[in-house]
């Protein structure tokens, strides 16, 4: 099977997926620092803290899911799959870990209290991910096959279209290498209420 340029461009970015986040998350700061905040109504902002929460917990308690049944390898810098992992969140959607990742951002969006950080996330994303799961696809159907060939036709990438899930022994061993993504979490936590009290202090 011939690699067309987006394959091609996502294993690029699969394999330094670890710091291309720097760069937007600069912008970000960036952008929050000569940006007004949105809403400045205090029952506004409560909420928004409260909805962004929400969605970063949830994004999070996907990645848990996720983890524990497609192992430690996903923070590979290299691509690796031992066996086809199509359970748990697998079973509906090809991709939970990127969702969940997609979710943690979006929450930090509405945490930003800026309208404009949306559309950033959602086109870093974009260009991100779309390549790696290009890539990752090409790697995984080269591999297996057939089997993956009807998994790829039967299981969305990122919206589910049932919501019964295949059962199998969930390894909570796996859940060592999640710890690196709580602790950005909180820390982008602290960041952001620091931006958000230096903002509507000057702006």
């Amino acid at each position: 099977m011939k690699q067309d340029w987006i394959v091609r461009f996502g294993d690029f970015v699969f394999k330094h997926r670890d710091t291309l986040p720097v760069p937007f998350i600069i912008v970000t700061v960036l952008v929050l620092a000569f940006t007004k905040p949105t809403f400045s109504a205090g029952d506004a902002r409560l909420l928004l803290f409260v909805m962004g929460g929400l969605v970063i917990l949830g994004g999070e308690a996907i990645r848990i899911w996720a983890v524990g049944y497609s192992g430690g390898t996903t923070r590979s810098k290299k691509l690796i799959a031992d066996r086809l992992v199509m359970e748990g969140p697998y079973s509906l959607i090809r991709n939970p870990l990127y969702a969940g990742n997609f979710l943690i951002a979006l929450g930090f969006s509405l945490l930003a209290n800026a309208v404009v950080i949306v559309p950033l996330v959602v086109l870093y994303f974009a260009i991100e991910y779309y390549p790696i799961v290009r890539r990752e696809e090409y790697f995984l159907l080269e591999k297996f096959g057939e089997p993956y060939s009807r998994y790829l036709s039967e299981v969305p990438r990122f919206f589910p279209k049932a919501f019964t899930t295949k059962k199998a022994v969930y390894d909570p061993s796996a859940l060592k290498g999640e710890r690196w993504t709580m602790i950005g979490i909180v820390s982008m936590l602290v960041v952001m209420i620091i931006i958000d009290i230096v903002r509507f202090k000057f702006l």
